[in-house]
Order: structure tokens, then sequence, then C-alpha cells
């Protein structure tokens, strides 16, 4: 059995360092391996309505392979005694019911919070602003003791070495992730609204994930050549160019936006539907469409299943599949 305590930034400098990202993906890993898990969250400011519990909860329930032990309500406070009493009896009771049990804690300044249980092994979420150079996250990591493993999350990709190179004397597992497209990813149905589209077909696919934007303009590479080089793309092209936009209709473009006055041609209708490729229209030209992307970012939720699955690689690959499967062990 093992119960798996996971706290945020020893200086708390953003509260988004991604505990319920660690969380979820460690629960998925663990479901995949066939073990049950549980999650608690002992702490929120929103007890009835928290986002992670709800969002957990519905994960474990398409992840897992039997039944699901329900994560308890969140207690308003835990500034006393009684509150840590209550706390430790239902991480006794998720332990009775599950083999792994994840709790996620508020962030904390220079103290592991607990312990809850005397198999408890303690995961360290860090992240820092992009100006924090890596002797300065190594010094705030290395002030306290008793981590059983560290991330450090959302690392500049340039610099993501530099840091790990850092926190190389390590005698704990690290992983030092970079910034990854996938966990910053919108849907198709965000992109919709924040442009004020229209549909120009009944909708479909409106939950894919979009990484990345591609301008359809006059291009020298074949179709396939230029459209097919990323995944997960949306393109945004002129409405009276047929001939880009079925140059970039590919299992890669996951919806495109046409601009500008006019309606598309029905052979573009058909093929769009018969590849389940959304059409979404704005009037107003391609400049001023792609100007109106800014703020689309801010929308973008770590809380679904695919950035949980996602997560749970990036841990496997930066942290290691062996040592990863220790901390669930």
């Amino acid at each position: 059995m093992a119960v798996i305590h996971i706290v945020g930034n020893l200086a708390g400098f953003q509260p988004a360092a991604g505990k319920t990202s660690l969380a979820s993906a460690l629960l998925v890993t663990a479901n995949a391996t066939g073990k049950q898990a549980a999650y608690y969250k002992p702490y929120s400011s929103e007890p009835d309505a928290d986002p992670d519990v709800a969002f957990i909860s519905k994960l474990l329930q398409e992840t897992s392979g039997g039944p699901v032990v329900p994560a308890p309500r969140p207690l308003a406070s835990l500034s006393d005694e009684a509150s840590l009493a209550e706390v430790q009896a239902e991480v006794a009771r998720l332990e009775s019911e599950a083999g792994i049990v994840v709790i996620e804690m508020p962030a904390v300044t220079g103290h592991l919070g607990g312990p809850y249980a005397s198999n408890q092994k303690t995961l360290l979420v860090h992240r820092r602003p992009q100006i924090a150079d890596a002797g300065s996250i190594a010094s705030e990591i290395n002030a306290v003791k008793g981590f059983a493993g560290i991330v450090v999350n959302a690392v500049p990709i340039h610099r993501r070495d530099e840091v790990a190179r850092a926190l190389s004397n390590q005698s704990v597992p690290v992983a030092v992730i970079p910034e990854s497209r996938g966990m910053l990813s919108v849907t198709v149905q965000q992109l919709a609204e924040h442009i004020g589209g229209q549909w120009v077909l009944d909708p479909v696919n409106i939950d894919a994930s979009i990484e990345r934007f591609m301008i359809g303009g006059n291009i020298m590479d074949a179709g396939p050549t230029y459209f097919g080089r990323y995944a997960n793309q949306a393109v945004i092209t002129r409405v009276e160019r047929p001939d880009i936009q079925m140059a970039c209709m590919s299992e890669n473009t996951k919806c495109l936006v046409l601009t500008g006055p006019g309606d598309p041609t029905e052979y573009i209708k058909a093929e769009a539907l018969k590849r389940n490729v959304p059409l979404i229209q704005v009037r107003f030209n391609t400049h001023d469409t792609a100007e109106a992307l800014a703020g689309l970012l801010d929308k973008a939720d770590a809380r679904t299943t695919a950035k949980a699955k996602h997560f749970s690689g990036l841990l496997e690959q930066y942290m290691g599949v062996e040592a990863v499967g220790q901390l669930l062990s």
C-alpha cells in the first residue's frame, strides 16, 4: 500500500504548481497497472463544489477497471487537532479500500504538512516564474528534506537541462518537466466561443485538442507536406480558398476556421462532413482572426482526462518508468 502526499511550491510563488495534474497522472498510471487508487483533497475553499475533486472523481470513473472509491468531502479548515484527526481517519479508511491513496494538499511554506499515515510518501511539485535561475530553484528545494520525489513543472524547454543539472545531486527521483503544448491546449469548442465563430455544419469533435494554429496562405510546398508537419492543429484560411482548405484537411487538422464573407463550397462541406472536421466561420479577415486569438490560452484547463494521460506520459518520460513504479508501490 502507498499513501502519496502531494504538496506545492515551498515559497508559494504560483498556486497553480501542478498538484492536481500530478495527482491525476499518478492515478491514471496506477489504474493502468491494475491497482485500485483513491484520491483525497483534505482542504478546499469550496468544500461542497471543489473543481479538482469533481474532475478526479470523473477521471477515476473513466480510467478505473473496477469499482471507484468515492473522494471524501474536503474540510473548510485544517487549523486544529480535530480536523487533523478527521483527515487521518479518512486516510485510514481510504487505505482499507484502495491500494494507493493520493492526497493533494495546498501550497506549503517550509513544512510538509501531516503526516497523515505511517507509510506516507511526500512529493513536491515546484513551479517558479520563468525568470528564476536554476540555482535558486535548487536552493529552495534543498532547504527542506523528507521528500520521496520532486517534480519541477512547466520549465521553459530550453532551460530544462540547466534545471536538471542543478538538481542532479538529489537522492530521490526528480522529474524536470518542460512546458508542453499538450497541457496548454484548448478545445475546438473553446476556440469557437472565443472568436465568436459560427458552425458551418452540425458541430463534431468539439472536444478535440488544439495545440497550435497555422495560417493557410499561398505556400510553395505540397499541402500534405506543409500541413502534415504537426498534430492537433487548427488552420485559419479564407473562405474562398477551397484549394487550401482541401490541402490541409488531414488527420492532423482538428478544425478549419474560415474567414471573410461568403460561404464555403458544397464540396468542402461534403469533405468536412466525411472526415469529421468541424468548420468554424467568422466574417472578419484572417489577420483579425489571428489577432482575436489573444487570451485564448487563459481558457486552457488541465482538468481533462486527455491531459491527465498526457501528464502521466511526461512524468514517466522525465522521472523514469521504474521510479514512478516505486512511488506507487
